[in-house]
């Protein structure tokens, strides 16, 4: 057997001299010593064994949406962990590893990842990533301090609700709510003057309330006066065949609100996974609504994996606008992170993306991991205990660094504070432009490029000269004052004429009677 060559071995082979012997009887003996010494003399120059801390990796890497770019998210936690652990200064006395668990971005696969990390040895200290909001929540409530008392640092969810501190004391999370773009959305229809807009929704619950939140925020904005907002609720199946099937009552639904929504907004706000952005886009484009009249709106869409081979869905997607949280991908820091996680890809022989940078929650999964490490490390130094999650989150607050994903502060509810930018689908193969930003920190504002000639760099669907029109390019949504005369003046001439009608058929009825 390997390994057995400087022991075993030559100790078979000196039994037969008993001259030997002493040479066996000093080795163990000094082996001896040396565990003496570590374990008692402690001015021994032996290192002390760090104190290792297990820390649950979940992501999602079998979903048909997200796994390539979860195989990232795998590789930027893996590099976390190696640079927290390579580094002598910091937590000089801790080792970090990792259980990964695939989350499957659903609630069954989730939980049950989620329970096997938390009931198998090693013990972990804490839960990093969870790429869908329905596994987060469950989390949230599992790992909350009169449960499991968990910290957990999420790279990816959304959800608005989990901003409750109530609910998730436990709870944080390097991603933005989706309702945390709602005011990038309003400035962007400040900037185009779109004061009537529409809302899709995926009847998700979560998803519902954040939507019902953002439609309420709309109407009450003070940044904005809008004339209108429309929301319908569309459904989702889980059924490949029957969102394919334009004769299923799914698609038939969906049709039927898009076409009420034609008839009230020209600007669609759609809120829901990257399924549900595909599914109301590719049925706009066959209902036509590509046609330059139109203009969609998504929050992080870029994060999708999109087949860049259905030609038909690279079609319906062209000139969407998107948000997602501000990074500059092409600083040198970022190209060599993206370039470290791509080696690491490789090595593991994990699924690529086919992208030429790393997705940004792949960056936001590394910082994760280290806003985990230095809520431990400032945990340390007020002598609080590194098991409970709760004052660790609560730590969270009052850590501030520039990560790979950018700016890093959590606020009092362990949500991040980032600032957006609007991204923009110009070709048919998916690819995303930064069109401009918005900024939260400092003062708010909205900053969208343009060419030489003052018009916006967008490309809309449909590839129009001039952006969508709220009203509908002829004005018919809104009606004008002529409109308004126009009625009034029909309302009159058919009163008239009942009238007119009423006065002849008395006048019949008298002339009968006499």
């Amino acid at each position: 057997m390997s390994g057995q060559g400087c022991s075993w071995v030559p100790y078979r082979s000196m039994a037969r001299s008993p001259s030997h012997h002493w040479y066996i009887i000093t080795f163990i003996m000094g082996l001896s010593q040396l565990y003496n010494a570590d374990n008692v003399d402690m001015r021994s120059n032996i290192p002390t064994p760090a104190k290792t801390i297990t820390i649950a990796v979940l992501t999602d890497i079998s979903s048909p949406f997200y796994k390539t770019t979860g195989y990232e998210n795998l590789a930027a936690a893996e590099l976390a962990i190696d640079d927290i652990n390579k580094n002598t200064t910091f937590l000089p006395d801790y080792l970090l590893e990792m259980k990964f668990n695939d989350d499957g971005c659903e609630q069954e696969v989730g939980l049950k990842a989620l329970s096997d990390a938390y009931r198998k040895e090693p013990k972990i200290a804490a839960v990093i990533g969870i790429s869908c909001s329905v596994v987060c929540e469950l989390a949230g409530y599992l790992c909350a301090d009169d449960q499991w008392n968990l910290p957990i640092v999420s790279h990816s969810c959304s959800s608005d609700d989990l901003s409750s501190s109530d609910k998730f004391p436990t709870f944080s999370r390097l991603s933005l709510s989706v309702y945390k773009y709602t005011d990038a959305i309003i400035a962007v229809c400040k900037e185009f003057e779109w004061d009537k807009i529409g809302i899709m929704v995926t009847n998700i619950n979560w998803y519902v309330r954040t939507a019902e939140k953002m439609k309420e925020a709309m109407e009450t904005s003070s940044v904005y006066k809008f004339r209108s907002v429309h929301l319908e609720k569309f459904y989702q199946s889980n059924d490949e065949s029957e969102v394919n099937d334009e004769t299923s009552d799914t698609v038939r639904l969906l049709r039927e609100q898009l076409d009420r929504m034609k008839k009230k907004a020209r600007i669609i706000v759609i809120v829901g996974y990257a399924k549900d952005i595909n599914f109301v886009l590719l049925n706009a484009q066959r209902m036509g609504l590509n046609n330059g009249h139109f203009a969609f709106i998504t929050q992080e869409y870029i994060q999708a994996d999109l087949d860049k081979q259905d030609t038909e869905l690279m079609t319906a997607i062209r000139g969407v606008i998107d948000f997602e949280p501000l990074l500059n991908k092409k600083s040198r820091s970022y190209q060599s992170f993206s370039e470290r996680v791509k080696a690491v890809v490789n090595k593991r022989s994990y699924l690529k993306t086919g992208k030429d940078v790393a997705n940004v929650i792949a960056a936001q999964m590394y910082d994760a991991v280290w806003l985990y490490a230095k809520a431990v490390e400032a945990a340390i130094k007020r002598d609080i205990d590194i098991y409970d999650g709760k004052k660790l989150v609560n730590l969270m607050s009052e850590i501030k660094w520039t990560g790979k994903s950018g700016e890093i502060e959590i606020d009092t509810n362990g949500d991040r504070l980032g600032n957006v930018q609007i991204m923009n689908i110009q070709d048919g193969l998916g690819t995303f432009k930064t069109v401009g930003t918005w900024s939260l920190h400092k003062r708010r504002n909205v900053s969208m490029s343009k060419d030489i000639n003052g018009n916006h760099n967008i490309f809309w669907p449909g590839n129009p000269s001039s952006p969508p029109v709220a009203c509908g390019r002829q004005y018919e949504l809104c009606p004008t004052a002529s409109d308004k005369m126009a009625r009034i003046t029909l309302l009159t001439l058919v009163c008239m004429a009942f009238l007119f009608g009423l006065l002849v058929r008395l006048y019949l009825y008298n002339r009968t009677n006499k």
